[in-house]
This record gives C-alpha cells, sequence and structure tokens, in this order.
C-alpha cells in the first residue's frame, strides 16, 4: 500500500489522475441531478439547441456543451451537470502541476514537493467555492479550467525563458478563454508583471527582446478569438433561444459580448464594504481556517525563494480583488475563484517552509483534504437537490391548458422552465412572459417564435420598440413615454389572452413591482400565483384552491436547512404565496384549508411575520374577518 502511495505522489501523471479520480468522484456524488438556480435551466437549453445565451454570450462553452450533450447518454442537463464535475476535476489535476513547478524554485526535495501539491490541491478541491463549481452547470467550471492551464503553461515558459513552445500554447490559451468568460482579464495584472520578469533574478526586464517575443502570440491570440464568431453567425439563424440578436449590428454585438449592461453595478460606492465580509467567508469556506497561517507564513518563504513567483501570486490575489470586491451581484463568491489560486500557491509555499527540517510529518499533509471534505461536504451535496425543478411543477402543473403567466423570477423559474418546456418538451401549451427580459428589444421577437400567439399584439409591440430602441442607443426618449408603452404591451397580453378565453396568471412580485399592470381586473391567489379575473367579481369567488392535494415534501427537503440566498429567497417567496393562499381561504370562509396551507408556510418559513400575523387573526376570528387583516 505505501509502494502505491509512493507510486501516486511521485509520478506527475499518476498524481494527476489519482487527483481527477478522487475529486470527480466525490462531485459526480454530490452534484445536483436537475436544473439549478439562476442561469442553469437557460445554460442548458442554449446548449440543446446550439442558441446565443445571455450576455456576454459564452461562445466557447455553448460549443463545447452541446457536442459534449450529443455524446454522453443522459438528459441534457444532467449531461452538462456532469462536464461541470470533470471539468473541474481536470482544473484540480493540472493545479497540483502548477504547485510542483512552483515549488521546484525552491529547495523542497521532489517527494516532499508532490506530497504538499496533491494535499493543497485536493484541499483546494473541496474548498466550498471550488466545489460548488462541479455540482451544476455553469460557465464557471470551464474557466477554471481554462484558469488552470494558462497558468500552467504560462509559468512552464517563464521557467524556459519564455522562450519556448509553452508560450505560444499560452497565447493560444488567453485568447480561448477570453471566448468562455471575461474574468480572464483578472489574469492581466500577474502575467503582465510575469512575462516582464527575469524567473531566475527576480528583476524586470523590458528589452527590445523582451517585446519581440511577444510578436508571434498576435496571430494565436486573434485565432483564438474567432471563436466569438460563433455568435453572429448563429444568431443570423434564429434559433428558439437568440439573446440580444447580435447579429443585427456591431453594437449589438458589443452590448453583448462586452457585457456591457453589467457595467452599471460596477465599481460602485460601497459594494467593495458590502463584498469583503463576502470574501472572508469565501477564504474561510475554501481554507477552514488551519490554511490560514501557512498561507501568511508562504509570503515568507517566497520572498526568500522566488520573488517572481512572489509577485505573480500576490497579483493574482490583488488583481481579482481590485475587481471581485466592486462588483456589485449576489453570486460574487464565483470570482474569487482566480485569486483564491494565488493564494493556495502562498500555502503550498507555506507548508514547505513549516515543514522543512520536520520530514516526517508530510504524510500528516494527506489530512487537510479530508478536513475540508469533511467541513464543506453537507453544504455542497446536491445529488438531491431539487427545488428549481419540484418549485416549476408546483407553479406550473395546476395551470389549466393554454394558459399565459407573467413572471420576473429568474432564479426560479422562468430560466428553468426555458429548458423544460424547450428541450423536455414539458407543458408545451403555456405562455411564459419574463418581464424584465421584455425592456430588451431582441425579446419581443424571441417569444413571438416561441409562442405565435404573440404575434397578435404585433402593434403595441412594435409602438413600444420604437422608444425602447432610443433607449438602448442611447439617444433622447422619454422616460414616461417608454414606460407607457411598457405596460401597454404587457396589458395587451393580459387583455389578448383574456379575449381568446385563456387564463392569465401574474406572479406576486411583478404586482407588486408594476402598478399600472392589470388595474380594472381582479387578481385572486392561484397556486404559486395571481389568476387575472375580468370582470372583476362583486365579491370574493370562491374559486378552487389548487395544491392542497399536492406534496411540498419535494421542494422542502430540497431546501432543508440550506443557507444560500437562492435557496432562502425560494423559500420566502413560496411561502409568502401559501399564505396568501391561506388568507383567501380564511375569507371565504374555508377554515380547514386555511389551517392546511399555514401548516405548509410554517414548514417552508417558521420566521415569516405574516404567518404569525395571519395565525393571530384566525385564532381570533375563525369564521372569517370582516377586512382583510394584514393590509
Amino acid at each position: 500500500m505505501s509502494n502505491m502511495m509512493n507510486t501516486i505522489l511521485q509520478s506527475s501523471l499518476w498524481r494527476s489522475i489519482t487527483l481527477f479520480t478522487l475529486s470527480g468522484i466525490i462531485y459526480v456524488l454530490t452534484m445536483m441531478p436537475d436544473i439549478g438556480f439562476t442561469d442553469s435551466g437557460e445554460l442548458a437549453a442554449v446548449a440543446h439547441s446550439l442558441g446565443i445565451a445571455h450576455p456576454t454570450g459564452y461562445p466557447l462553452y455553448t460549443i463545447i456543451a452541446h457536442v459534449w450533450s450529443l455524446i454522453s447518454p443522459f438528459s441534457t442537463v444532467y449531461d452538462l451537470n456532469l462536464l461541470a464535475a470533470l471539468m473541474t476535476a481536470g482544473s484540480i489535476s493540472l493545479f497540483s502541476l502548477i504547485l510542483e513547478e512552483v515549488l521546484s524554485f525552491t529547495t523542497c526535495k521532489k517527494e516532499h514537493a508532490s506530497i504538499i501539491s496533491f494535499s493543497v490541491s485536493l484541499m483546494f478541491a473541496f474548498g466550498s467555492t471550488v466545489w460548488s463549481q462541479a455540482t451544476s452547470l455553469e460557465v464557471y467550471s470551464l474557466q477554471l479550467l481554462l484558469f488552470m492551464l494558462s497558468i500552467f503553461f504560462f509559468i512552464k515558459a517563464m521557467k524556459h525563458g519564455g522562450m519556448s513552445n509553452h508560450i505560444l500554447i499560452w497565447g493560444f490559451l488567453i485568447g480561448l478563454s477570453f471566448t468562455n468568460h471575461g474574468t480572464t482579464i483578472l489574469l492581466a495584472p500577474a502575467m503582465i508583471a510575469g512575462y516582464f520578469s527575469d524567473w531566475k533574478t527576480g528583476r524586470f526586464d523590458f528589452s527590445s527582446q523582451k517585446f519581440r517575443g511577444l510578436l508571434p502570440l498576435i496571430p494565436l491570440f486573434l485565432g483564438a478569438l474567432l471563436v466569438w464568431l460563433y455568435l453572429p453567425i448563429r444568431s443570423a439563424q434564429n434559433p428558439i433561444i437568440n439573446w440580444g440578436e447580435v447579429h443585427r449590428n456591431w453594437d449589438a454585438f458589443s452590448y453583448h459580448a462586452f457585457g456591457k449592461q453589467y457595467q452599471v453595478w460596477m465599481f460602485n460606492e460601497g459594494t467593495a464594504k458590502e463584498n469583503f465580509p463576502k470574501y472572508l467567508s469565501a477564504l474561510i469556506g475554501m481554507t477552514s481556517w488551519i490554511m490560514l497561517l501557512p498561507i501568511l507564513y508562504g509570503v515568507r518563504i517566497a520572498w526568500k525563494s522566488n520573488r517572481s513567483i512572489l509577485l505573480f501570486s500576490f497579483l493574482l490575489i490583488i488583481g481579482n480583488l481590485i475587481y471581485a470586491l466592486n462588483y456589485g451581484i449576489h453570486d460574487i463568491e464565483t470570482y474569487f475563484i482566480s485569486g483564491f489560486i494565488g493564494t493556495f500557491i502562498f500555502g503550498a509555499f507555506g507548508l514547505y517552509g513549516l515543514l522543512q527540517k520536520k520530514e516526517r510529518y508530510y504524510y500528516a499533509l494527506l489530512l487537510l483534504p479530508i478536513l475540508n471534505l469533511g467541513i464543506n461536504y453537507v453544504e455542497n451535496d446536491k445529488h438531491e437537490d431539487r427545488s428549481v425543478s419540484s418549485y416549476i411543477s408546483l407553479m406550473i402543473d395546476p395551470l389549466p391548458k393554454n394558459s399565459v403567466i407573467i413572471s420576473a423570477q429568474w432564479d426560479y423559474l422562468c430560466s428553468g422552465f426555458l429548458y423544460k418546456q424547450i428541450v423536455e418538451g414539458y407543458r408545451p401549451d403555456i405562455i411564459m412572459v419574463e418581464k424584465e427580459l421584455l425592456r430588451r428589444t431582441w425579446y419581443p421577437s424571441q417569444v413571438k417564435i416561441q409562442y405565435p400567439f404573440l404575434q397578435k399584439i404585433t402593434p403595441q409591440l412594435n409602438l413600444f420598440l420604437q422608444e425602447l430602441s432610443l433607449f438602448e442607443q442611447e439617444k433622447e426618449f422619454s422616460a414616461e413615454t417608454l414606460q407607457a408603452r411598457y405596460e401597454g404591451v404587457l396589458n395587451a397580453i393580459i387583455d389578448t389572452a383574456l379575449a381568446y378565453r385563456k387564463h392569465v396568471y401574474i406572479t406576486t412580485e411583478v404586482l407588486q413591482q408594476e402598478a399600472g399592470i392589470a388595474k380594472q381586473y381582479a387578481k385572486i391567489p392561484q397556486g404559486l400565483a395571481f389568476r387575472v379575473l375580468y370582470p372583476p367579481p362583486s365579491g370574493l369567488p370562491e374559486l378552487s384552491l389548487p395544491l392542497l392535494n399536492t406534496s411540498f415534501d419535494p421542494l422542502i427537503a430540497s431546501i432543508g436547512k440550506r443557507t444560500s440566498h437562492l435557496h432562502e429567497g425560494l423559500s420566502s417567496i413560496t411561502a409568502n404565496q401559501i399564505l396568501n393562499l391561506a388568507q383567501y381561504a380564511w375569507m371565504t370562509g374555508r377554515l380547514k384549508e386555511a389551517k392546511t396551507y399555514l401548516s405548509i408556510a410554517e414548514k417552508l418559513k417558521s420566521d415569516n411575520p405574516t404567518l404569525s400575523a395571519l395565525q393571530e387573526a384566525i385564532l381570533k376570528s375563525p369564521d372569517g374577518p370582516t377586512s382583510n387583516p394584514l393590509r
């Protein structure tokens, strides 16, 4: 057994295979069985249909994911969850090779460097932020793999003085990485400084030879960027998901590919202060505290061993933090990953420094990944997490045939339903309109292709698009006119659907955000949305109460004690609508049904203040209120 372990640790190939296998097994065992939150459903549908994804388009991921879905035997979403697990596992194998390279600049013995690189890489694998990339489909698993490939070939090139085939491969990989995700730019400070540094002496070298060395990289870098051509070429073919319609003109392409709509969230006052605690929490989730001392000590060891590596690793961290701390999005933890690579490089140096004269303790380092595995397992075990698919079923299954639903729940409903309807053929009769996407000029064309019924409101859409185009092109426009025409489109959808005897439903947040929508109609809670009624009834109609005989157990079990903001948000939004149903049942004299809904809401979110208020009101007046007690 010890001979096998020595073979694994001392052979770079076997060590990489072992790391891929170990991390891959854990990832596959803990990955989601179905669609996840936010963009998961949309990306799966895009990969299946070779469409255009949300900004920045992610052409490389789309092409790879589509090919993978063709050769893998499972359902599309399971295939792509599996792909995320395998790409993340591949990243871990590469990280061990990176650590082996940087430790070769020290006096660390090869067998000790092997143990350190194995242990630190596996600990990195079971860090919460990295692990989360392996359990459901997203573009970040591929980005992590491209980060590792780029850093590995860059360090190999610098080790050979910069003039080798490694630098050519690096130039191509950097270009390729940009076609997947814009966070590739976060590597720039470290790699620019690293390129103009002499990795033997630690001094900077700005000689003409160094600049000439960049010339062969230009065609390789630009050649890799040609992957971007996928966006306009495929967009011109009008795929069923054609986000941005980027083939229209350069402005549409650049707006989409450069993610200009996200710029409003960057470098705003107070964002860094808000994100810093998230960074510290993510750092602890990656290191389990125990690596913090080696990381800090590793800065000193790197200073003594090789100042080029010190600078490179330091700039990986700083370049990352300057950007990520000032980017105001909820799921910012993923954006810290390139910085964590530099952090764990320091951790490897620190472990080497701490164990320099304590050779008998090296094998104890193999316990570090087990620690991270144990601490982070519950949080990252998502093999039974069907939160999104359960919620979609609860929302959509009770709807009558040919219903129209207007929602802004992209994270929980719209993205996932897009996948289920397009790829799985689930409820093709339902028309889903995403309220916020309607504010983009490309979206009306897409929904009219997907739902031909909406051709009937073309006049209202064209009127709205006239003003919306002025807004998108940053020309003079009237905000009042734009909003009025926007509301006109939504109301036209409702009016037309009702005229054709279709049932119309609106989710809670739309009614909260858009006061001008369906003003003249009654809105009655039905299932997890509100049904629009016209003409408004004189009193409260005793409509049927769906979901009474429906099991909420899959959703409740999936949410469980998970504390992510998305799980908590889904729990809250579901509980609130269940409370609307409970109140409606009570107000129409159906006390038994009201209590049933209250018990469901209590399981979903027991600390909801509305729940307590409604429970108290029912106890005081079990036969029903004389007015709405919760308004």
